[in-house]
């Protein structure tokens, strides 16, 4: 039976682990010097090594002739573990195995010694999926564990944990790979199955696994229909071509082109598209348009063709970030309402209307929308009557002020660095009138979080620092778009807590930073008009 090639070439010693040398290391020295814990948490991405090294430290721990840390792989204890046949390792799944009776019966077998192996050693994928009471049972073995067991924990979602057992832990943090080190592996077992590739589509492979090792190999899997992989063939495995209709549809919210619009989706429906998919796949392109119009190099963040990074450069250039944002947030929230939904192609055709008009939307994202239009369009209306008068120095002084207006709207606002003490903003003052506010120490660690889980979040809040004051985490953000986005987005608002109590091990409430700055005597809105009247044009 053909075995899939993640699997045939798993990594069986410490040394063949690639990407995760910062911790082999130490988990091999450990094993040499007979200094390993009871416990351990190994946390990450999928695919990244967690349980291959749970087992490879399983093997070192049992193996008699461990030499540097190191498992032989030749004895009948490494062949057992290698092969699911020694009982003295047991591998679970917390996810299917989750509740207090499962783990009743492991407290209750590691009270035995080892039949074969000098360690039982429980390996619990998933940890972080089961219930509080199995967690608490598990909470009290791991407290005072026979001196033969050892634990370890394999998780993609730590802060789901309770403190108290990761208190009792030893943390190994695994890091996505590389894509350079995901290409070279892809070529070592390309020359050891005597398949062709090219080494731009090793390297496409390895941007497109997003750090996983084993997406990359079960990539490799598909491609290797075709005799030599090219990166044409790894474009069309992984659904990178094909998706002219993505722009077609935001050309026609970037024209207001209702009727276009909804042609489109009639046209996508009756060829069976999954409204459902086409929804998602319409927030990753705004995603990437968002990408290209905020980032000097996009090209590190997006895992696109070339030239479809040519064509999203082209097309961000006739879309607003103002746009851009409203447009996620409608489509974010036609995506929630198909699941309750009895229509979902009627949710997804609303939302692409409102992309549309944005004047049928209430929401702050719609409001800021309308507003940047209305400015555009009183500085093309000064534009015209300088030119009408014959003013040539009018007409360019305008034609100037309209281009600053548009790109002060598509770039992010430099960042204001306070100069002295930090007062306290309106959002902290909920956690008590006496709480102080100081720097968040831990804020790049949480950065790094998002960029690796969320890329959109990481943008946003690119060049950002946060303050602590009390129980609160106060963000100040360059970018004008990000409040708004989080005042829609409860969604975001979590994923951004999960990663501030990961990165510290602490929950913490956030709120926005706001500087201390004079109040302005007219609304954005008064001035508007102001600028109206000033420039000759008649308002209703």
């Amino acid at each position: 039976m053909y075995q899939a090639l993640y699997r045939k070439y798993r990594p069986r010693f410490f040394k063949d682990v690639a990407g995760q040398e910062h911790i082999t290391s130490v988990l091999a020295k450990e094993v040499a010097e007979h200094t390993f814990g009871h416990a351990y948490i190994f946390t990450g991405s999928r695919g990244i090594g967690k349980t291959t090294c749970a087992k490879i430290l399983a093997k070192a721990v049992n193996c008699p002739n461990e030499h540097d840390g190191e498992p032989c792989g030749e004895c009948a204890v490494c062949r057992g573990i290698d092969d699911g046949s020694l009982l003295d390792v047991t591998e679970m799944d917390a996810a299917s195995n989750r509740n207090i009776d499962d783990i009743r019966d492991l407290r209750a077998e590691a009270n035995f010694t080892p039949a074969v192996a000098k360690y039982r050693v429980y390996i619990i994928d998933e940890a972080h999926m089961l219930t509080k009471e199995a967690a608490n049972a598990l909470l009290k073995i791991m407290e005072e564990p026979p001196e033969h067991v050892i634990f370890i924990l394999a998780t993609t979602e730590v802060y789901k944990l309770p403190a108290t057992i990761l208190s009792r832990c030893m943390r190994f943090d695994f890091k996505r790979m590389q894509p350079q080190v995901i290409a070279e592996r892809v070529k070592f077992v390309c020359k050891m199955e005597h398949i062709e590739i090219d080494d731009g589509a090793a390297q496409l492979i390895g941007e497109i696994a997003d750090g996983g090792m084993r997406d990359a190999l079960s990539l490799l899997d598909i491609c290797r229909a075709d005799e030599h992989i090219t990166v044409e063939t790894v474009s069309r495995c992984a659904g990178l071509a094909g998706r002219e209709y993505l722009f077609e549809l935001a050309d026609c919210v970037a024209k207001r082109d209702t009727h276009a619009v909804l042609e489109t989706v009639e046209r996508l429906y009756q060829s069976s598209a999954d409204v459902a998919r086409l929804c998602d796949e319409m927030i990753n392109h705004f995603r990437s348009l968002m990408i290209v119009s905020c980032s000097k190099d996009a090209a590190s963040i997006l895992k696109v063709l070339p030239k479809e990074m040519e064509r999203l450069k082209e097309q961000a250039k006739s879309i607003s970030q103002t746009d851009i944002f409203y447009c996620i947030s409608v489509l974010q929230e036609a995506t929630a309402k198909m699941a309750k939904s009895a229509s979902k192609r009627l949710e997804f055709e609303l939302a692409m209307v409102k992309l549309c008009s944005p004047e049928l939307s209430q929401s702050s994202e719609a409001l800021l929308a309308r507003i940047e239009k209305l400015e555009n369009e009183i500085a093309v209306l000064k534009a015209r009557c300088a030119v009408q008068a014959g003013d040539t120095a009018a007409y360019a002084a305008a034609k100037t002020a309209a281009e600053e207006q548009k790109n002060a709207a598509e770039t992010p606002k430099p960042d204001e660095t306070a100069s002295g003490n930090i007062k306290m903003s309106p959002a902290s003052e909920g956690a008590g009138e006496s709480a102080a506010v100081k720097p968040f120490a831990e804020w790049n660690a949480v950065l790094d979080i998002l960029n690796s889980r969320d890329k959109m979040l990481f943008v946003l809040l690119s060049g950002s620092k946060a303050y602590e004051s009390g129980n609160r985490i106060l963000i100040d953000s360059a970018n004008d778009t990000f409040i708004p986005y989080m005042q829609k987005s409860q969604d975001a608002n979590e994923r951004i807590k999960a990663a501030i109590a990961e990165a510290c091990g602490k929950r913490y409430g956030i709120g926005p930073y706001k500087k201390a700055e004079k109040k302005s005597e007219n609304d954005p809105l008064a001035q508007l008009e102001q600028r109206a009247r000033l420039s000759g044009i008649e308002l209703l």
